[in-house]
């Protein structure tokens, strides 16, 4: 029991928390983006359902999209980048995992080479 305590440093520990919290974090970074794609799209056609009923137009938002193509395009664009901008982080996070976990087992590795250097 002891090896397996004095296998990792304290450093180590420190890299892979860091590591553990960046792998959880992608994940709800991925997920509050896509509901903030999906929140966006809702907002939208709430906003145009108010001012269309407040202007006395009665179309349906669906409807309205397939009109105003320029609208569609700019909504579409918005949704897009939010979702991107989701991918990149989750993306980012993801590889700052993996690359701590790498420094860790290199660190590991090198440790061990030297002492079986040492031991020969």
């Amino acid at each position: 029991m002891k090896e397996q305590a004095d296998f990792f440093s304290q450093s180590h520990k420190r890299l892979l928390n860091f590591a553990i919290w960046a792998k959880y974090l992608a994940w709800i970074v991925l997920v509050i983006n896509i509901f903030y794609v999906i929140g966006t799209y809702i907002q939208a056609q709430y906003y145009y359902d108010f001012y269309s009923i407040q202007r006395g137009q009665f179309l349906e938002f669906s409807q309205m999209l397939g009109e105003n193509l320029a609208y569609t395009f700019g909504l579409l664009v918005e949704m897009l980048n939010i979702l991107f901008r989701g991918i990149v982080y989750f993306l980012l996070l993801k590889g700052i995992s993996l690359g701590l976990n790498m420094i860790v087992e290199t660190d590991i590795n090198y440790r061990e080479n030297r002492e079986q250097g040492n031991a020969s």
